[in-house]
């Protein structure tokens, strides 16, 4: 550290989206392992009346991070991709487009919202319905395929990309 500096920026910046994808991939398991809880067979008949509540408060406590990690993921990543492009095209055994993909992964992401936003809704206006653990797996299948298709291949670029970046040149 002949700078004096705790941390490089520019190696900040090249492990942020790395960072901020693995926080959105561990939280896309969180939720998957935390709410496919509730429909397990056994706990299936007594968890359906209170699906809608519990998910409208996991939900709101949560959204958060899905609104944070995302745009920054995909922020960093493309901030990365333009200093790539700036570097001579040898360098960093291109990184460059690893960041592209990954932010685009990232952006994917919300693709997902014209197919799972009414299954949100159907938890949210479920209370007493008695349709929370159906409305609940509806809403599991497509998080389940967004976090196949776009949230871990997301990871996986980003990853690749830190480490042509930080590798030997």
């Amino acid at each position: 550290m002949a700078s004096g500096r705790f941390v490089d920026p520019k190696t900040l910046l090249g492990v942020a989206p790395l960072v901020t994808s693995t926080a959105a991939v561990m939280f896309s398991v969180d939720q998957y392992l935390f709410l496919d809880n509730f429909l397990a067979p056994q706990l299936r008949d007594r968890t359906n009346e209170i699906v809608p509540s519990y998910y409208k408060s996991f939900f709101r406590k949560g959204i958060w991070i899905i609104m944070t990690a995302y745009p920054l993921s995909i922020a960093t990543g493309v901030a990365n991709y333009y200093r790539a492009g700036q570097l001579s095209s040898s360098s960093h055994n291109g990184a460059g487009r690893w960041y592209a993909a990954g932010a685009a992964l990232a952006f994917a992401h919300y693709a997902f919202i014209p197919s799972i936003m009414y299954k949100v809704q159907a938890l949210f206006e479920g209370e007493g319905k008695g349709e929370g653990n159906k409305d609940l797996k509806r809403w599991l299948d497509v998080h389940l395929v967004r976090s196949v298709l776009v949230d871990v291949p997301s990871w996986f670029c980003f990853a690749t990309a830190c480490l042509k970046f930080l590798g030997p040149q």
